[in-house]
């Protein structure tokens, strides 16, 4: 498949997906405020991996997935409707743990800068 169609149909998946929860039509409470970083479509395009993250705690983690597993088959009937593709991909969800990870070391940074910055003003003033 070309490298250029196939990326316009992930991206198209992700706005489709972000779309459905924007317009309240998931209704599972248990699905709250979502994230969607990025898909990737398997090569024959059964299958589309979707990395994603919520503002949850740790322990309710599962309780999220399986939310979204569980509506998984009204995610893959709208993406049908919606991109008319020949074959609709089966979704696969993923907790992006790396996307948590950049989060948090551009937390470090930004407190470190901070500090550094403080430090400079101190310095400034004994001089």
């Amino acid at each position: 498949m070309d490298e250029i169609r196939k990326k316009r149909i992930e991206s198209e998946i992700i706005r489709v997906l972000a779309s459905l929860l924007v317009s309240g039509k998931v209704k599972d409470p248990r699905i709250g405020i979502v994230s969607f970083h990025r898909a990737e479509l398997s090569p024959d395009m059964s299958i589309v991996k979707i990395w994603i993250t919520s503002y949850i705690e740790e322990r309710q983690k599962g309780k999220f997935l399986s939310a979204m597993k569980n509506a998984r088959g009204f995610f893959q009937k709208v993406l049908a409707e919606e991109l008319k593709l020949r074959v609709t991909p089966k979704i696969v969800f993923i907790w992006d743990e790396n996307y948590l990870k950049a989060v948090k070391v551009n937390e470090l940074i930004d407190r470190l800068s901070q500090e550094s910055k403080l430090r400079i003003q101190e310095q400034k003033k004994l001089e």
